[in-house]
């Protein structure tokens, strides 16, 4: 078979969906929607403060030097390439000065871009504009979306590129054009110069056309091997640049160099990777089948039998019983962005590296709900294996091109993260794959149909992003209150050296300019001197010097921030 012919389902080729679903009439109503959505989201977080927010001071250090230096140099704290984000985070600093409110403004326009390509991506697998329109809601509702839209991370910067890279492969499945081809090529490789994880994209298309096709040529052979090998080329061009220049980082060495020692522990078997690995695998199912369950209860699973159907719904009702009883409940993994106490991570003395905080953490209705939720979307997850599964081996190289691609790009993005570990929002990636994946696996003949199922769907998805926006305005309130604690100790002469202000802080300030070894009996985050410190709570050994209010809206979230000084 040529490369220009794909087997199986049909993908549909970027003219025919322009002119099938007439992208400038239809489809701008529902991005101007989407538009509408995320202002709306904007103005009730109130994402301002010149402040850095989990790792992105890292990041902005990035942005600083290729000003100052005129090159690209990483913080030793950076795992990811970040290319692309320190030259556009460059450009915003020189233009306007330095300061973590415009490179925030910089990202709040990347997540706009980010939910017009998984609109436009999911379009490319097939769907109508109204079924795209709700699965990026979906995507939008996962509860690190508003955070990482809000702050310098590097999450959304990847997806823009991985999403667009994503599109215009599917439509390489169904014809092949070189100009097309071109473009894959080029949004891979700035996409795999953002984070590496993006190189599975190519890597999915080259499995997928050996999977499919029959007819080898050379030529076909080389035009399906380009992408993969230029995105590597390119990957290992960058890594001999910081090496002979500005230096690779050391959190960068240490996950490029763990993955296969831990692959070659998993297969000898060796003590306690098992279960590491498996409740890895339990965690990841738990988390992608909470932030899937809108998708998959609004699209539901047209074609199969009311007996697969109630079989599911007991087995979930099961695993949500079990999960109830034995309080496994989301969110699975502390110190992350989804915590039990609202949207984080709470990154203060008292709660990351002592247990004297006062932050309500237990299960309570909220996340017995999402526990409820997460086993249903986990019970489904695995009925959406178990579908792909018979697909694959029944169809063989007759299988859906487009199935096959969203399936290796999923297990080959996921099985590092099972096999090392993993931070919940590094899971916003698989979400539109495995959202156009269910679609395509059980598609809907009537686009047009409404009933009450979905409604409710839809109703939890706007929910869902509801209580998101409200979790992350709290998200900034008591990180604002915690920087009024310390520009309060800056004015009675406190300086970074006596002062543990959280991980962002002291990050900030202190991990390029002094030790990076933790001092014993002081927070991880490369204290010297805490004489002072800001926490939520009372610490033992501390008066309070200062209080700060925290305008939350959320029952869970902390009302105060306390500057402590340290008894004498």
């Amino acid at each position: 078979m040529d490369f220009s012919v794909s087997t199986g389902q049909r993908c549909l080729d970027l003219q025919d969906v322009a002119l099938k679903y007439r992208f400038l009439t239809n489809d701008r109503h529902y991005l101007a929607l989407l538009i509408a959505f995320q202002l709306l989201m904007i103005a009730v977080i109130q994402p301002y403060g010149n402040f850095p927010l989990n790792d992105d001071w890292a990041y902005a250090h990035s942005a600083i030097w290729f000003n100052t230096e005129h090159r690209i140099r990483l913080s030793n704290w950076i795992a990811m390439n970040l290319l692309p984000q320190t030259v556009a985070g460059g450009l915003v600093t020189a233009a306007v000065g330095f300061s973590f409110d415009a490179l925030r403004h910089l990202t709040q326009i990347v997540a706009l871009l980010a939910s017009i390509t998984a609109f436009y991506f999911f379009r490319s697998t097939s769907l109508a504009a109204a079924q795209a329109f709700v699965a990026t809601l979906v995507l939008i509702a996962m509860p690190s979306w508003p955070i990482l839209a809000n702050s310098f991370m590097t999450d959304l910067y990847c997806l823009v590129f991985a999403l667009s890279a994503a599109t215009l492969f599917v439509i390489l499945l169904e014809k092949f054009s070189k100009k097309i081809l071109a473009w894959a090529i080029l949004l891979s490789v700035i996409g795999t110069l953002q984070r590496q994880v993006v190189i599975v994209i190519p890597f999915a298309f080259m499995v997928t056309w050996f999977w499919t096709q029959r007819a080898r040529t050379p030529r076909d052979i080389a035009f399906v091997l380009a992408p993969f090998v230029i995105v590597l080329a390119a990957e290992i061009l960058y890594q001999i640049y910081l090496k002979n220049g500005p230096g690779i980082p050391d959190a960068q060495l240490n996950a490029h160099s763990r993955v296969w020692p831990l692959l070659m522990s998993e297969l000898r078997g060796e003590i306690g990777r098992r279960s590491f690995v498996g409740l890895n695998v339990l965690s990841i199912a738990g988390y992608l089948g909470l932030f899937l369950i809108g998708w998959m209860a609004w699209w539901g699973m047209p074609g199969s039998s009311r007996r697969v159907r109630i079989t599911g719904v007991l087995f979930a009702i099961i695993a949500a019983g079990v999960a109830l009883a034995c309080n496994w409940l989301p969110p699975y993994r502390p110190n992350n962005t989804l915590d039990a106490a609202g949207i984080g991570p709470f990154t203060l003395y008292d709660v990351m590296t002592r247990a004297t905080h006062e932050l309500d953490r237990s299960p309570g209705i909220v996340w017995r709900v999402a526990g409820i939720a997460a086993t249903f979307g986990f019970v489904a997850l695995c009925m959406l294996v178990l579908k792909t599964l018979a697909h694959l081996f029944r169809e063989k190289r007759k299988a859906d091109s487009c199935r096959v691609f969203l399936t290796i790009l999923v297990c080959s993005y996921l099985v590092p993260f099972v096999i090392t570990d993993y931070f919940d929002r590094y899971l916003l990636f698989v979400l539109p794959f495995l959202i156009a994946l269910w679609a395509r696996t059980w598609p809907i003949p009537d686009r047009n149909t409404v009933y009450l199922p979905r409604i409710i769907s839809l109703v939890w998805i706007c929910l869902v992003i509801g209580i998101s926006a409200a979790a992350t305005h709290d998200y900034f309130a008591w990180n604002r209150a915690r920087w009024d604690a310390i520009r309060y100790a800056e004015s009675i002469g406190v300086t970074v050296d006596k002062l543990d202000g959280g991980f962002e802080y002291n990050g900030f300030y202190g991990f390029e300019t002094r030790g990076r070894e933790a001092i014993a009996g002081k927070s991880w985050w490369w204290v010297k001197d805490d004489k002072y410190i800001v926490a939520f709570s009372l610490v033992p050994g501390y008066d309070v010097a200062a209080t700060f209010t925290v305008r939350a809206w959320l029952p869970r979230t902390p009302t105060h921030v306390k500057l402590l000084r340290q008894q004498h």
